[in-house]
This record gives C-alpha cells, sequence and structure tokens, in this order.
C-alpha cells in the first residue's frame, strides 16, 4: 500500500484500528507488549504490511477497515 493511501485510512480510522492483533507478524514481532504512539504505528504498518487488517476499503470519502458488511453497505449508499 501506498504511504498516502495508508494515511488516508489512518487518519480516518486510527493506526491502531489497522493492527491485526491475530497476525503472525504482530506476535512474532512482540507488539503486544510495546506501546507505541500513532506515528510509530504508522511507520509499523508501513516498514511491514502483514500487520494491516484486511481488507481495507475506501469508497470515496469513507473508508472501512476488516470484514464489516454493513459498513460497506453504508458506503455503497452514501455514494
Amino acid at each position: 500500500m501506498a504511504p498516502t493511501e495508508l494515511r488516508r485510512f489512518t487518519t480516518s480510522n486510527g493506526s491502531r484500528a489497522l493492527i491485526d492483533e491475530g497476525s503472525t507478524a504482530f506476535r512474532d514481532g512482540g507488539l503486544a507488549y510495546l506501546r507505541y504512539d500513532e506515528s510509530e504505528l504508522f511507520d509499523r504498518l508501513l516498514a511491514d504490511q502483514r500487520l494491516l487488517r484486511l481488507p481495507l476499503v475506501r469508497c470515496g470519502a469513507g473508508f472501512v477497515v476488516g470484514v464489516d458488511e454493513r459498513a460497506w453497505r453504508e458506503l455503497l449508499t452514501a455514494n
């Protein structure tokens, strides 16, 4: 993911919302035991995109992180 697109998602949802805490990369990186601010989390996500909670859906100005069919439908009806 391009840095600009990742920035759009983190601005809308916060970096913490984009972290997949169940991923192998999260567990193996020992991230559960560390504290990060928003900019540090953004840098981590940019450096290792295996940490992203997928899917990331953008439609117009709306952003949804993870599986959320209700929110996807709302995006489609709003645009």
